[in-house]
Protein backbone atom coordinates (compact mmCIF):
# COMPACT_ATOMS: atom_id res chain seq x y z
CA UNK A 1 0.00 0.00 0.00
CA UNK A 2 2.98 2.27 0.57
CA UNK A 3 4.00 1.76 -3.05
CA UNK A 4 0.51 2.69 -4.27
CA UNK A 5 0.68 5.89 -2.22
CA UNK A 6 4.14 6.52 -3.71
CA UNK A 7 2.73 6.14 -7.23
CA UNK A 8 0.03 8.68 -6.38
CA UNK A 9 2.69 11.04 -5.04
CA UNK A 10 4.89 10.59 -8.14
CA UNK A 11 1.92 11.43 -10.35
CA UNK A 12 1.12 14.53 -8.31
CA UNK A 13 4.77 15.57 -8.30
CA UNK A 14 4.68 15.58 -12.08
CA UNK A 15 1.53 17.72 -12.09
CA UNK A 16 2.66 20.02 -9.26
CA UNK A 17 6.18 20.76 -10.46
CA UNK A 18 4.99 23.11 -13.22
CA UNK A 19 2.48 25.01 -11.07
CA UNK A 20 4.81 27.63 -9.52
CA UNK A 21 5.96 28.90 -12.94
CA UNK A 22 3.23 27.88 -15.40
CA UNK A 23 1.28 31.15 -15.26
CA UNK A 24 4.43 33.26 -15.74
CA UNK A 25 5.71 30.96 -18.53
CA UNK A 26 2.38 30.91 -20.38
CA UNK A 27 2.28 34.73 -20.50
CA UNK A 28 4.99 34.67 -23.20
CA UNK A 29 3.28 32.13 -25.48
CA UNK A 30 1.48 33.20 -28.63
CA UNK A 31 -2.22 33.90 -27.98
CA UNK A 32 -1.83 34.20 -24.20
CA UNK A 33 -3.94 36.48 -22.00
CA UNK A 34 -5.23 36.21 -18.43
CA UNK A 35 -8.22 34.10 -19.53
CA UNK A 36 -6.26 31.60 -21.66
CA UNK A 37 -3.58 31.36 -18.97
CA UNK A 38 -6.27 30.49 -16.42
CA UNK A 39 -7.66 27.86 -18.80
CA UNK A 40 -4.19 26.38 -19.38
CA UNK A 41 -3.61 26.19 -15.63
CA UNK A 42 -6.85 24.28 -15.01
CA UNK A 43 -7.31 22.49 -18.36
CA UNK A 44 -6.02 19.13 -17.12
CA UNK A 45 -8.80 19.20 -14.54
CA UNK A 46 -11.50 19.54 -17.22
CA UNK A 47 -10.66 16.19 -18.79
CA UNK A 48 -10.17 14.68 -15.33
CA UNK A 49 -13.62 15.90 -14.39
CA UNK A 50 -15.34 14.12 -17.29
CA UNK A 51 -13.27 10.93 -17.29
CA UNK A 52 -12.87 10.10 -13.57
CA UNK A 53 -16.10 8.11 -13.30
CA UNK A 54 -15.45 6.26 -16.56
CA UNK A 55 -11.98 5.22 -15.43
CA UNK A 56 -13.55 4.05 -12.17
CA UNK A 57 -16.09 1.93 -14.04
CA UNK A 58 -13.43 0.52 -16.38
CA UNK A 59 -11.28 -0.41 -13.38
CA UNK A 60 -14.21 -2.35 -11.90
CA UNK A 61 -14.48 -4.27 -15.17
CA UNK A 62 -10.88 -4.69 -16.35
CA UNK A 63 -8.90 -4.44 -13.12
CA UNK A 64 -7.35 -1.54 -11.24
CA UNK A 65 -3.73 -2.11 -12.23
CA UNK A 66 -4.13 -2.03 -16.04
CA UNK A 67 -6.33 1.06 -15.96
CA UNK A 68 -3.85 2.91 -13.72
CA UNK A 69 -1.06 2.04 -16.19
CA UNK A 70 -3.17 3.36 -19.09
CA UNK A 71 -3.75 6.63 -17.26
CA UNK A 72 -0.03 7.05 -16.61
CA UNK A 73 0.76 6.48 -20.31
CA UNK A 74 -1.73 9.22 -21.24
CA UNK A 75 -0.16 11.55 -18.65
CA UNK A 76 3.27 10.98 -20.24
CA UNK A 77 1.96 11.71 -23.75
CA UNK A 78 0.23 14.90 -22.59
CA UNK A 79 3.41 16.06 -20.89
CA UNK A 80 5.38 15.61 -24.11
CA UNK A 81 2.81 17.71 -26.01
CA UNK A 82 3.11 20.45 -23.36
CA UNK A 83 6.91 20.36 -23.59
CA UNK A 84 6.94 21.02 -27.36
CA UNK A 85 4.10 23.58 -27.40
CA UNK A 86 4.94 27.02 -28.80
CA UNK A 87 1.52 28.66 -28.38
CA UNK A 88 -1.09 28.78 -25.64
CA UNK A 89 -3.58 26.58 -27.50
CA UNK A 90 -1.16 23.69 -27.94
CA UNK A 91 -0.31 24.02 -24.26
CA UNK A 92 -4.02 23.87 -23.38
CA UNK A 93 -4.41 20.73 -25.55
CA UNK A 94 -1.42 19.13 -23.83
CA UNK A 95 -2.84 19.97 -20.42
CA UNK A 96 -6.18 18.44 -21.44
CA UNK A 97 -4.34 15.29 -22.54
CA UNK A 98 -2.41 15.18 -19.25
CA UNK A 99 -5.71 15.16 -17.39
CA UNK A 100 -7.26 12.51 -19.64
CA UNK A 101 -5.38 9.89 -17.62
CA UNK A 102 -8.00 10.26 -14.90
CA UNK A 103 -6.84 7.60 -12.45
CA UNK A 104 -7.10 9.44 -9.12
CA UNK A 105 -10.34 7.74 -8.12
CA UNK A 106 -9.03 4.35 -9.29
CA UNK A 107 -5.92 4.64 -7.09
CA UNK A 108 -8.07 5.63 -4.12
CA UNK A 109 -10.42 2.70 -4.74
CA UNK A 110 -7.38 0.39 -5.01
CA UNK A 111 -6.17 1.66 -1.63
CA UNK A 112 -9.62 0.97 -0.21
CA UNK A 113 -9.51 -2.55 -1.63
CA UNK A 114 -6.19 -3.25 0.08
CA UNK A 115 -6.99 -1.53 3.39
CA UNK A 116 -8.66 -3.06 6.42
CA UNK A 117 -11.36 -1.08 8.20
CA UNK A 118 -8.99 -0.37 11.09
CA UNK A 119 -6.09 0.76 8.90
CA UNK A 120 -8.00 2.91 6.40
CA UNK A 121 -7.56 6.22 8.20
CA UNK A 122 -3.83 5.63 8.72
CA UNK A 123 -3.36 4.62 5.07
CA UNK A 124 -5.07 7.72 3.72
CA UNK A 125 -3.16 9.92 6.15
CA UNK A 126 0.09 8.37 4.89
CA UNK A 127 -0.99 8.96 1.30
CA UNK A 128 -1.71 12.57 2.18
CA UNK A 129 1.78 12.87 3.67
CA UNK A 130 3.31 11.45 0.49
CA UNK A 131 1.36 13.99 -1.57
CA UNK A 132 2.39 16.81 0.77
CA UNK A 133 6.02 15.75 0.36
CA UNK A 134 5.64 15.77 -3.42
CA UNK A 135 4.17 19.26 -3.05
CA UNK A 136 7.23 20.38 -1.06
CA UNK A 137 9.67 18.91 -3.58
CA UNK A 138 7.75 20.49 -6.47
CA UNK A 139 7.67 23.92 -4.83
CA UNK A 140 11.47 23.89 -4.43
CA UNK A 141 12.48 22.02 -7.59
CA UNK A 142 9.94 23.67 -9.91
CA UNK A 143 11.13 27.29 -9.60
CA UNK A 144 14.83 26.35 -9.50
CA UNK A 145 14.84 23.84 -12.39
CA UNK A 146 12.32 25.82 -14.41
CA UNK A 147 14.30 29.05 -14.10
CA UNK A 148 17.54 27.28 -15.05
CA UNK A 149 16.40 24.84 -17.77
CA UNK A 150 12.96 26.16 -18.78
CA UNK A 151 9.40 25.03 -18.09
CA UNK A 152 9.42 22.53 -21.03
CA UNK A 153 12.10 20.62 -19.10
CA UNK A 154 9.63 20.29 -16.20
CA UNK A 155 7.11 18.67 -18.54
CA UNK A 156 9.84 16.24 -19.66
CA UNK A 157 10.38 15.35 -15.99
CA UNK A 158 6.65 14.66 -15.65
CA UNK A 159 6.75 12.22 -18.59
CA UNK A 160 9.73 10.39 -17.07
CA UNK A 161 8.03 10.20 -13.67
CA UNK A 162 4.92 8.67 -15.29
CA UNK A 163 7.04 5.89 -16.82
CA UNK A 164 8.77 5.24 -13.48
CA UNK A 165 5.36 4.99 -11.81
CA UNK A 166 4.24 2.33 -14.32
CA UNK A 167 7.34 0.25 -13.57
CA UNK A 168 6.73 0.56 -9.83
CA UNK A 169 3.06 -0.38 -10.30
CA UNK A 170 3.82 -3.73 -11.91
CA UNK A 171 6.84 -4.61 -9.80
CA UNK A 172 5.65 -3.71 -6.30
CA UNK A 173 1.86 -3.29 -5.99
CA UNK A 174 -0.05 -6.48 -5.05
CA UNK A 175 -3.28 -7.56 -6.70
CA UNK A 176 -6.46 -6.32 -5.04
CA UNK A 177 -8.39 -8.89 -2.96
CA UNK A 178 -11.76 -10.02 -4.27
CA UNK A 179 -14.68 -8.30 -2.56
CA UNK A 180 -18.28 -9.57 -2.84
CA UNK A 181 -21.21 -7.35 -1.88
CA UNK A 182 -24.96 -7.91 -1.79
CA UNK A 183 -26.28 -4.72 -3.40
CA UNK A 184 -27.50 -3.96 -6.90
CA UNK A 185 -25.23 -2.00 -9.25
CA UNK A 186 -24.61 1.50 -7.96
CA UNK A 187 -26.11 4.52 -9.70
CA UNK A 188 -24.52 7.96 -9.63
CA UNK A 189 -27.91 9.53 -8.91
CA UNK A 190 -28.15 7.48 -5.70
CA UNK A 191 -24.69 8.56 -4.54
CA UNK A 192 -25.64 12.20 -5.14
CA UNK A 193 -28.64 11.83 -2.82
CA UNK A 194 -26.33 11.33 0.16
CA UNK A 195 -26.32 14.80 1.77
CA UNK A 196 -23.20 14.15 3.83
CA UNK A 197 -21.24 13.06 0.77
CA UNK A 198 -22.43 16.21 -1.02
CA UNK A 199 -20.95 18.38 1.75
CA UNK A 200 -17.65 16.52 1.41
CA UNK A 201 -17.80 16.97 -2.37
CA UNK A 202 -18.45 20.71 -1.99
CA UNK A 203 -15.47 20.95 0.35
CA UNK A 204 -13.26 19.21 -2.21
CA UNK A 205 -14.55 21.54 -4.94
CA UNK A 206 -13.71 24.63 -2.88
CA UNK A 207 -10.33 23.31 -1.71
CA UNK A 208 -9.09 22.47 -5.21
CA UNK A 209 -10.62 25.56 -6.82
CA UNK A 210 -8.84 27.81 -4.33
CA UNK A 211 -5.61 25.87 -4.92
CA UNK A 212 -5.71 26.76 -8.62
CA UNK A 213 -6.45 30.40 -7.86
CA UNK A 214 -3.59 30.64 -5.34
CA UNK A 215 -1.15 29.06 -7.80
CA UNK A 216 -2.29 31.43 -10.53
CA UNK A 217 -2.17 34.72 -8.63
CA UNK A 218 0.83 34.10 -6.35
CA UNK A 219 3.55 33.95 -9.05
CA UNK A 220 1.90 36.78 -11.00
CA UNK A 221 1.84 39.04 -7.94
CA UNK A 222 5.37 38.26 -6.77
CA UNK A 223 7.03 38.31 -10.22
CA UNK A 224 5.06 41.03 -12.03
CA UNK A 225 4.13 43.39 -9.20
CA UNK A 226 6.73 42.81 -6.48
CA UNK A 227 9.49 42.10 -9.06
CA UNK A 228 10.80 38.91 -7.49
CA UNK A 229 12.95 36.54 -9.53
CA UNK A 230 11.13 33.37 -10.60
CA UNK A 231 13.86 31.28 -8.98
CA UNK A 232 13.05 32.85 -5.60
CA UNK A 233 9.40 31.76 -5.47
CA UNK A 234 10.34 28.75 -3.36
CA UNK A 235 10.94 31.23 -0.52
CA UNK A 236 7.17 31.82 -0.49
CA UNK A 237 6.04 28.22 -0.83
CA UNK A 238 8.41 26.39 1.51
CA UNK A 239 7.48 28.24 4.76
CA UNK A 240 3.84 27.69 3.84
CA UNK A 241 4.44 24.00 3.22
CA UNK A 242 6.25 23.58 6.54
CA UNK A 243 3.21 24.94 8.36
CA UNK A 244 0.98 22.80 6.14
CA UNK A 245 2.90 19.61 6.87
CA UNK A 246 2.44 20.18 10.61
CA UNK A 247 -1.27 20.85 10.04
CA UNK A 248 -1.78 17.54 8.24
CA UNK A 249 -1.28 15.15 11.19
CA UNK A 250 -3.32 17.52 13.36
CA UNK A 251 -6.25 17.17 10.96
CA UNK A 252 -5.85 13.40 10.70
CA UNK A 253 -5.61 12.88 14.48
CA UNK A 254 -8.58 15.14 15.22
CA UNK A 255 -10.74 13.45 12.59
CA UNK A 256 -9.67 9.83 12.97
CA UNK A 257 -8.67 9.50 16.63
CA UNK A 258 -10.71 12.21 18.35
CA UNK A 259 -13.83 11.87 16.16
CA UNK A 260 -13.80 15.62 15.42
CA UNK A 261 -14.13 15.36 11.65
CA UNK A 262 -16.71 18.15 11.40
CA UNK A 263 -14.40 20.51 13.29
CA UNK A 264 -11.53 19.70 10.91
CA UNK A 265 -13.69 20.53 7.89
CA UNK A 266 -14.79 23.84 9.44
CA UNK A 267 -11.28 24.87 10.54
CA UNK A 268 -9.90 24.06 7.10
CA UNK A 269 -12.55 26.19 5.40
CA UNK A 270 -11.89 29.05 7.84
CA UNK A 271 -8.11 28.98 7.23
CA UNK A 272 -8.51 28.93 3.45
CA UNK A 273 -11.07 31.74 3.51
CA UNK A 274 -8.85 33.82 5.82
CA UNK A 275 -6.02 33.38 3.32
CA UNK A 276 -8.06 35.42 0.85
CA UNK A 277 -8.52 38.15 3.49
CA UNK A 278 -4.73 38.25 3.85
CA UNK A 279 -4.31 38.61 0.08
CA UNK A 280 -6.92 41.38 0.04
CA UNK A 281 -4.85 43.37 2.55
CA UNK A 282 -1.59 42.51 0.70
CA UNK A 283 -0.20 40.17 3.37
CA UNK A 284 0.68 37.77 0.58
CA UNK A 285 3.08 35.39 2.34
CA UNK A 286 0.68 35.14 5.30
CA UNK A 287 -2.10 34.36 2.82
CA UNK A 288 -0.14 31.52 1.24
CA UNK A 289 0.68 30.09 4.70
CA UNK A 290 -2.96 30.21 5.82
CA UNK A 291 -4.05 28.52 2.60
CA UNK A 292 -1.60 25.64 2.92
CA UNK A 293 -2.53 25.06 6.57
CA UNK A 294 -6.20 24.73 5.61
CA UNK A 295 -5.46 22.72 2.46
CA UNK A 296 -3.18 20.16 4.11
CA UNK A 297 -5.43 19.79 7.15
CA UNK A 298 -8.31 18.77 4.88
CA UNK A 299 -6.54 16.72 2.19
CA UNK A 300 -6.26 13.26 3.87
CA UNK A 301 -9.60 13.63 5.66
CA UNK A 302 -11.50 14.27 2.41
CA UNK A 303 -10.60 10.91 0.89
CA UNK A 304 -10.82 8.96 4.12
CA UNK A 305 -14.32 10.21 4.93
CA UNK A 306 -15.56 9.59 1.40
CA UNK A 307 -14.33 6.01 1.68
CA UNK A 308 -15.98 5.56 5.07
CA UNK A 309 -19.38 7.08 4.31
CA UNK A 310 -19.82 5.39 0.92
CA UNK A 311 -21.05 1.80 1.06
CA UNK A 312 -18.71 -0.91 -0.17
CA UNK A 313 -20.36 -1.23 -3.59
CA UNK A 314 -20.35 2.57 -4.01
CA UNK A 315 -16.71 3.23 -3.16
CA UNK A 316 -15.14 3.35 -6.64
CA UNK A 317 -18.01 5.41 -8.02
CA UNK A 318 -18.23 7.70 -4.97
CA UNK A 319 -14.49 8.37 -4.92
CA UNK A 320 -14.28 8.87 -8.69
CA UNK A 321 -17.27 11.21 -8.53
CA UNK A 322 -15.64 13.11 -5.68
CA UNK A 323 -12.47 13.46 -7.72
CA UNK A 324 -14.49 14.66 -10.74
CA UNK A 325 -16.05 17.38 -8.61
CA UNK A 326 -12.67 18.36 -7.20
CA UNK A 327 -11.24 18.62 -10.70
CA UNK A 328 -14.20 20.73 -11.78
CA UNK A 329 -13.13 23.07 -8.98
CA UNK A 330 -9.59 23.17 -10.37
CA UNK A 331 -10.79 24.01 -13.89
CA UNK A 332 -13.41 26.54 -12.85
CA UNK A 333 -11.00 28.09 -10.35
CA UNK A 334 -8.48 28.77 -13.11
CA UNK A 335 -11.13 29.95 -15.58
CA UNK A 336 -12.94 32.26 -13.15
CA UNK A 337 -9.70 33.66 -11.76
CA UNK A 338 -8.41 34.41 -15.26
CA UNK A 339 -11.60 36.09 -16.47
CA UNK A 340 -12.22 38.18 -13.33
CA UNK A 341 -8.58 39.26 -13.03
CA UNK A 342 -8.48 40.27 -16.69
CA UNK A 343 -11.66 42.36 -16.63
CA UNK A 344 -12.14 43.43 -12.99
CA UNK A 345 -8.81 43.03 -11.18
CA UNK A 346 -7.58 41.21 -8.09
CA UNK A 347 -9.92 42.86 -5.55
CA UNK A 348 -13.07 41.69 -7.33
CA UNK A 349 -11.67 38.15 -7.42
CA UNK A 350 -10.87 38.21 -3.70
CA UNK A 351 -14.33 39.49 -2.73
CA UNK A 352 -16.02 36.78 -4.82
CA UNK A 353 -13.97 34.04 -3.14
CA UNK A 354 -14.77 35.50 0.28
CA UNK A 355 -18.50 35.36 -0.44
CA UNK A 356 -18.33 31.73 -1.61
CA UNK A 357 -16.04 30.85 1.32
CA UNK A 358 -18.62 32.21 3.76
CA UNK A 359 -21.31 30.01 2.16
CA UNK A 360 -18.94 27.03 2.45
CA UNK A 361 -18.35 27.60 6.17
CA UNK A 362 -22.08 28.01 6.89
CA UNK A 363 -22.82 24.79 4.97
CA UNK A 364 -20.28 22.85 7.04
CA UNK A 365 -22.03 23.82 10.27
CA UNK A 366 -24.97 21.69 9.05
CA UNK A 367 -22.67 18.69 8.57
CA UNK A 368 -23.12 15.65 10.80
CA UNK A 369 -20.13 14.73 12.93
CA UNK A 370 -19.35 11.27 11.58
CA UNK A 371 -18.16 9.03 14.41
CA UNK A 372 -17.51 5.79 12.57
CA UNK A 373 -18.49 2.14 12.66
CA UNK A 374 -18.32 -0.89 14.86
CA UNK A 375 -16.76 -3.65 12.76
CA UNK A 376 -17.78 -7.30 13.08
CA UNK A 377 -16.11 -10.18 11.25
CA UNK A 378 -17.51 -13.70 10.77
CA UNK A 379 -15.73 -16.71 9.35
CA UNK A 380 -18.94 -18.77 9.46
CA UNK A 381 -22.19 -17.48 7.95
CA UNK A 382 -25.10 -18.53 5.76
CA UNK A 383 -27.75 -16.93 3.52
CA UNK A 384 -30.25 -16.52 6.36
CA UNK A 385 -27.72 -14.61 8.43
CA UNK A 386 -26.92 -12.34 5.48
CA UNK A 387 -30.61 -11.59 4.86
CA UNK A 388 -31.12 -10.79 8.53
CA UNK A 389 -28.17 -8.38 8.49
CA UNK A 390 -29.41 -6.71 5.28
CA UNK A 391 -32.68 -5.87 7.05
CA UNK A 392 -30.98 -4.46 10.16
CA UNK A 393 -31.32 -0.65 10.02
CA UNK A 394 -28.15 -0.18 12.12
CA UNK A 395 -26.05 -2.06 9.56
CA UNK A 396 -24.35 0.32 7.14
CA UNK A 397 -23.19 -2.41 4.76
CA UNK A 398 -22.01 -6.01 4.60
CA UNK A 399 -19.52 -7.65 2.28
CA UNK A 400 -17.25 -10.67 1.94
CA UNK A 401 -13.51 -10.05 1.72
CA UNK A 402 -11.10 -12.98 1.50
CA UNK A 403 -13.84 -15.41 2.68
CA UNK A 404 -14.63 -13.31 5.77
CA UNK A 405 -18.03 -11.67 6.21
CA UNK A 406 -17.50 -8.08 7.35
CA UNK A 407 -20.33 -6.08 8.90
CA UNK A 408 -20.11 -2.33 9.44
CA UNK A 409 -22.60 -1.06 12.04
CA UNK A 410 -23.22 2.62 12.64
CA UNK A 411 -22.01 3.75 16.06
CA UNK A 412 -24.87 5.05 18.20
Amino acid sequence: MTYLSLIMAIRFLGLFIVLPLLAVYAMHLQGANDTTIGIALGAYALSQMFLQVWFGKFSDKYGRKHIIALGLVILALGSIVCAVSDNIYTLIFGRLLQGAGAIGGVVLAYLNDLATEESRGKIFARMGQFIALSFAIAMVAGPILGAKYGVPFLFDITAILAVLAIILLYLKVPAAPKVEHFEEEVKISKVLKNKELLKIYFSGFMQKGMMTIIFMITPLIFVNELHWEKMDLWKVYIPALIFGIFAMPFGAIMAEKKNKGKLVFILSAVFMTLSVVAFLFKFYITGVILFFVGFNMLEPVLQSFTGKIAKIHEKATAMSLGNSIQYSGIFLGGLVAGVIKQYYGYSALFYLILAIGFIWIVTLFTMKNFIGFDIEEFTEFDDNMIEELKNDENVHDIFIKEDILIVRRLKV
